[in-house]
């Protein structure tokens, strides 16, 4: 879904009118929000500098979602958008549970999670003074991050691209903290240990865009068995995986009462 659409699905099933809301990473516009009659909007985001709007409606609170700086049961949803794939999602979901009123709902829509076919999700690197982004700069073959060790990869790489730029990528990776490098599996755990009840979990392996990388050495570029890779991943982590999951809708509720 575009970010209109999430925002729309979300509306569907929250009323804003005199809510309280806490977005997790992202800052939706003020006029927006006054449209719905929100009466107060915390944008949580540790990449946005804090500030409030004139009419003190959103906040913008820099912070890490995992953290919180929110009261208990102070809010009537959560809510977020393409954010989750870069958080300790356990730990936001604990304090997502600590700070809505019962019966709140979390709501996040996120991806392209780590299960995915484009699961690296080249973002926040830096080249030639340009930010690369995976849906334009289809650098990474796909299944990249999961179907080839490090040297295997920086070997691929370097046969197609500058071995400075080679290196970046197979640092992004391999290395890189942005992305919490978490499978579907690991989110659906995360949820069922939330102590939110579960109200909807939707995915799906759609792409929207080719993957066209750059014509790398073809004796090190591998033919990618997804069923295959999918048990050589479940035996590497111990647990079975399934792979091809690529955006999710989570929303979970926070019971009415104490059980």
């Amino acid at each position: 879904m575009s970010e209109a659409e999430v925002f729309a699905d979300f509306l569907s099933r929250v009323n804003l009118s005199g809510a309280v809301v806490a977005e997790i990473g992202g800052a939706f516009p003020i006029d927006l929000l006054h449209r719905q009659g929100v009466a107060k909007w915390y944008s949580i985001d540790p990449h946005r500098a804090a500030e409030t709007s004139q009419d003190g409606i959103r906040e913008v609170i820099t912070a890490r979602a995992e953290e919180m700086p929110l009261a208990d049961a102070s809010v009537d949803a959560v809510f977020s958008c393409n954010a989750f794939q870069f958080l300790d999602v356990a730990a936001t979901l604990v304090q997502a549970h600590r700070v809505l009123r019962p019966g709140g709902l979390l709501y996040a829509h996120f991806g392209p999670i780590w299960s995915a076919v484009d699961g690296h999700q080249l973002e926040y690197v830096r080249y030639q003074d340009r930010d690369l982004t995976f849906w334009d700069d289809t650098l990474l073959p796909p299944w990249a991050h999961l179907a080839y060790d490090r040297e295997e990869l920086r070997a691929l790489l370097r046969s197609g691209l500058t071995e400075e730029l080679a290196d970046l990528l197979v640092a992004h990776v391999h290395d890189d903290d942005t992305i919490n490098r978490s499978f579907f599996e690991d989110y659906v755990a995360a949820a069922l240990a939330s102590g939110l009840e579960w109200v909807q979990l939707s995915a799906t392996d759609q792409l929207d865009y080719q993957i066209a990388p750059p014509e790398y050495d073809a004796g090190l570029l591998r033919t990618v068995d997804p069923a295959q890779l999918a048990r050589e991943v479940s035996h590497r982590r111990g647990v079975s995986t399934q792979l091809g999951v690529r955006d999710v809708l989570m929303v979970l509720r926070k019971a009415c009462t104490a059980k």
